[in-house]
């Protein structure tokens, strides 16, 4: 298109500026628009691609790696600032952030405070990076590498080390490889569907998937991507396996080999600590940078952690340093850019805390005053096979603790991470989910759904469990975190849990995700037993259902949308929240594929109540299984067929699936918080699964551990109240 040509032959061209990039973060939330100005040819002069993401009722603007145009000429410049900011405000944006492929001088932030930015608290894309010289050829990009790494270029060659680029169906390599690696080094990853997107959107023309093997066997890989005359190099992800063959050496070289076959004038490595750009810059003022070798640090005294050790490796390939400007923002709504300074500042509040496993093992020592045995320790799950097979040795394993259910948040701005404790008194396990809730507040919050997972009866494993998830969010940087254990408060276990939460300084939370109750179905008498455990009227309408020509089939994925539309008319109805159709289809097809999968612990169905005169189901219901025990976690029905009674059928089919599936538990999912009241919404809910012999089980219900009171207040309290008057402020001028 004849944007991404303008791209290619600007000289600050970026790959953030094409329109691939775009339709990437389009795939994950964002918005995009793209503004230039033409000549007397309609060909584009300046311009630049715009995000923009909305939280909270606050929407930013953002201009990665742009706009693109000659800073210079004043005129140009001002007209693209002027269009910028009125598309802005058209579009209702609070804020234009941009972050210019601009060294970072003097005369260029004088230069950007009189367009009207200033500098933001809130960097995006690294300032700081390593840039390769290309230009004169393989040769000389040898040459200037240091000789260590030459060697171990071509160590690997002769240790029969070999780089090819990445089919689409050997995509879940490079996944298991991206897990294990963010997983030991400590750092978040995209989801797997994020970089399935970027595969799709930037092979072949933009990207290639670069992958190290050794006699077939895979140890790393990159992704390395070009517009116009930079290269990139995006994602890397390593194995621990056969390090010693110098993997890591060879494929930088097949990037820098693959760029120059794209043309590609330099090599930006992406990222190393801002400290030593900020010292380049220091040493050389002209926004060219500085050799690495010229950097007045000891490289072998330098931490081996986060960027510090990604350096230790970038800086031997021969590059310069270059610190770039970094982001700028420019209020384009005054109260909006206001709630976003405001959430900028609150930095002060937290700060994130170290990542490395050090801190969290001193965070665990120390959380809370309670101390675990020093023979507690935490491992990190990369596999789904391992993280099954762990789970299948606790009790009562939760599928919202399984491998898919982290995939599947995930893919809605989670980070899931799984981790292992052991101890003398035993192991017990978790699966922690983490986010930023809003772009312009600096803090992240964690929670653990139904679980941890262990053995509740054994006291001391208890404790150093909770110290666990306490010490992770910590290290995490989390403001706080939830859990809520499937632990009934009834029940000896539960009184001992609630005494734990209460010493160790949790609180109960006013956000309940979950129904803090349930009900259950004990499928082990088998299915005369449990018709005989119904209301007579409840067996009298599953066969009236049969009777009048209900039938009950297990869906497929083609018939996805037939349910959507189902639960959608429900939720109109019945006055609950429905998301779009995306959100749900995602889960569904996640379950509906393990299902698929003989030797998963994990599956679902989809199971539709139908009419031969009627064209679309009449009600349906998706169920999602975890190892003995199903979840009735989706229910639709429409008003056509009512009186068929197709509901009751359907549920009696269900509980059946689950019985052929070898399941021994039916969780009903939902019940009253309190039964005495008759004003609880879930009232009417209860009465129907009530029928059909489920046990009510009260549970401890949604906990908060607060590591900073601070935050919390403002995340819990006074925020949400100050984002409701904006919005109401945005309603008014809107009438």
């Amino acid at each position: 298109m004849a944007w991404d040509a303008f791209v290619a032959t600007r000289p600050d061209g970026h790959l953030l500026q094409l329109s691939a990039w775009a339709q990437l973060k389009e795939r994950f939330g964002w918005r995009s628009r793209r503004l230039a100005l033409t000549d007397a040819r309609s060909a584009p002069v300046a311009g630049a691609q715009l995000l923009l993401r909305t939280n909270y009722g606050l929407t930013l603007a953002y201009v990665p790696k742009g706009p693109l145009v000659d800073w210079h000429d004043a005129a140009r410049a001002q007209a693209l600032l002027d269009a910028l900011r009125a598309e802005c405000r058209r579009l209702g944006a609070a804020v234009l952030k941009i972050e210019p492929d601009l060294p970072d001088t003097a005369a260029n932030r004088i230069l950007l405070h009189g367009y009207g930015f200033s500098p933001s608290r809130q960097t995006i894309q690294p300032p700081s990076t390593v840039t390769v010289d290309l230009a004169g050829g393989v040769d000389a990009i040898l040459g200037a590498m240091k000789s260590k790494w030459r060697y171990n270029v071509r160590l690997a060659e002769r240790k029969e080390v070999t780089v090819r680029e990445l089919r689409r169906t050997e995509l879940p390599i490079f996944h298991r490889l991206m897990q294990e690696t963010g997983n030991r080094d400590v750092f978040a990853v995209h989801s797997d569907a994020y970089y399935d997107a970027a595969y799709d959107l930037l092979v072949p023309e933009h990207a290639a998937f670069l992958l190290a093997e050794y006699q077939g066997e895979p140890l790393a890989a990159i992704v390395v991507a070009v517009a116009g005359s930079t290269a990139v190099y995006l994602w890397g992800a390593s194995s621990d396996r056969e390090r010693n063959r110098m993997p890591n050496h060879a494929l930088q070289w097949a990037g820098m080999q693959w760029a120059l076959s794209r043309s590609a004038k330099s090599y930006d490595l992406w990222g190393i600590p801002d400290d030593l750009g900020r010292l380049a810059s220091t040493m050389n003022g002209d926004g060219h940078g500085v050799p690495s070798d010229d950097l007045p640090v000891q490289i072998d005294a330098l931490p081996g952690h986060g960027l510090w050790g990604v350096y230790r490796f970038k800086q031997g390939f021969g590059g310069r340093v270059i610190r770039y400007v970094g982001a700028w923002d420019m209020p384009v709504d005054a109260l909006g850019a206001r709630i976003y300074a405001l959430g900028l500042e609150a930095q002060r509040l937290k700060r994130e805390a170290p990542t490395a496993l050090v801190a969290l093992r001193q965070g665990l020592a120390r959380s809370n005053n309670h101390q675990a045995p020093a023979t507690c320790r935490l491992r990190w799950i990369a596999t789904p096979s391992e993280w099954r097979a762990e789970l299948a040795a606790l009790p009562d394993p939760h599928v919202l603790q399984s491998w898919e259910w982290g995939e599947i948040k995930r893919q809605t701005e989670w980070h899931a991470e799984r981790l292992v404790m052991e101890s003398a008194s035993g192991c017990a396990a978790f699966q922690l989910l983490w986010r930023q809730p809003l772009p312009y507040l600096p803090a992240r919050i964690a929670y653990v759904p139904k679980g941890p997972l262990l053995d509740w009866c054994n006291l001391d494993l208890l404790d150093q469990a909770l110290a666990a998830v306490e010490a992770h969010a910590r290290a995490r940087g989390c403001i706080f975190v939830k859990i809520d254990p499937d632990v009934r408060e009834d029940q000896a276990t539960g009184r001992q849990l609630l005494h734990a939460l209460h010493r160790r300084g949790w609180r109960y939370s006013a956000e309940q995700i979950q129904f803090k109750n349930t009900a259950t179905t004990d499928l082990r008498a088998g299915e005369e037993t449990l018709l005989g455990s119904m209301k007579s009227k409840w067996r009298y309408n599953a066969r009236l259902a049969e009777k009048r020509g209900i039938t009950v089939r297990v869906g497929t994925t083609a018939d996805l949308a037939a349910f959507y539309a189902l639960y959608a008319e429900t939720g109109a109805r019945d006055g609950f929240l429905v998301r779009p159709e995306s959100y749900y289809r995602t889960t569904w097809q996640c379950f509906l594929a393990a299902q698929a999968d003989a030797s998963n612990h994990a599956g679902g169905a989809l199971l539709l109540a139908e009419h031969p005169d009627e064209v679309e189901p009449v009600a349906g219901l998706f169920l999602l299984r975890y190892a003995a025990t199903a979840w009735y976690f989706y229910g639709a029905s429409s008003d056509r067929r009512r009186r068929d009674m197709p509901n009751y059928l359907l549920q009696w089919s269900a509980m059946q699936w689950a019985l052929a599936q070898g399941c021994t538990t039916y969780d009903w999912w939902g019940a009253p918080t309190d039964l005495e009241d008759p004003n609880d919404g879930m009232q009417g809910v209860w009465q129907f699964k009530q029928g059909f012999g489920a046990e009510f089980q009260p549970h401890i219900g949604a906990w908060d551990y607060v590591i900073s009171p601070a935050a919390y207040r403002v995340l819990t309290e006074s925020l949400p109240y100050v984002l409701a008057g904006m919005h109401r402020l945005r309603e008014r001028r809107g009438r």
